[in-house]
């Protein structure tokens, strides 16, 4: 089974070549953007957990600061991979891929269920 990680950063670093090349900015943002989502369930169970008032200003800088914190360390792990990644991918079966891309739409949606399940617990 693929890494998903990996797995999307390589088929958006793919999608994005043409515009950012090697560094693969858009990939990276893409990672960060869903590992950031599955922060959202913590955060939110951390207010409830320390019965803070919900304050909406608190809860996006706590979210900016974790995004910063997670682009940070995505941007580190991901530093000259696309090349070794797509070496890696670049002969996959059709069918390999489009069950690539069900796990990357699977990927992308789960942490919506994820707040959903600790808003429902919480």
């Amino acid at each position: 089974m693929k890494n998903i990680l990996d797995y999307t950063f390589y088929r958006t670093a793919k999608r994005h070549f043409k515009r950012d090349g090697i560094d693969a900015f858009t990939a990276k943002l893409t990672i960060t953007f869903i590992l950031s989502l599955y922060c959202i369930p913590f955060i939110i169970y951390i207010i409830d957990l320390f019965k803070l008032k919900p304050n909406l200003n608190i809860e996006i800088i706590l979210y900016i600061f974790i995004s910063f914190i997670i682009y940070f360390l995505v941007k580190i792990r991901y530093k000259s991979k696309y090349l070794i990644l797509r070496d890696k991918w670049i002969n996959e079966k059709k069918s390999e891929k489009y069950l690539g891309e069900i796990y990357i739409i699977l990927f992308f949606f789960s942490p919506l269920l994820l707040m959903f399940i600790v808003k429902w617990m919480f």
